[in-house]
């Protein structure tokens, strides 16, 4: 697009004087270029008067003052993370005791799921009724 800085008007005129097809008759005319504008950009339409009320608040937002800055977030301090004791280094026979000693009951059979399966499997024993 040739003119971008050009204003619309200023286009406008310029294709309007401007032949598509040169004639013998232009030669003796002046360039386009050195003619004065005969078409001007309309003037902007004048500001509304403002009402009393928007003239108030107008008023009132220049005289106030600024809001304060708000204040900085509090900076929450870290606590220290304890030292922790550095134990010497346990040789492979003693964590495998630990870790067969550590539960002695988890691995004694459950008494009630063997008196459950010895009534279960004898044909003698009548079972008990259901209670509801």
């Amino acid at each position: 697009m040739a003119g971008d800085s050009e204003d619309l008007y200023q286009r406008f005129e310029r294709e309007v004087r401007a032949a598509r097809r040169r004639t013998l008759l232009d030669a003796f005319l002046p360039p386009p270029e050195s003619l004065e504008s005969a078409v001007a950009p309309p003037t902007p339409p004048p500001m509304p008067e403002p009402s009393p009320e928007e003239a108030g608040l107008m008023a009132r937002l220049e005289n106030a003052e600024p809001p304060p800055e708000p204040r900085p977030k509090p900076v929450k301090k870290r606590r220290a993370v304890p030292a922790k004791k550095k134990e010497a280094p346990k040789s492979l026979q003693e964590e495998v005791a630990e870790f067969m000693n550590r539960d002695q009951t988890a691995l004694s059979p459950d008494d009630d799921l063997d008196a459950f399966l010895k009534n279960s499997l004898d044909p003698n024993v009548e079972p008990e009724p259901d209670k509801k």
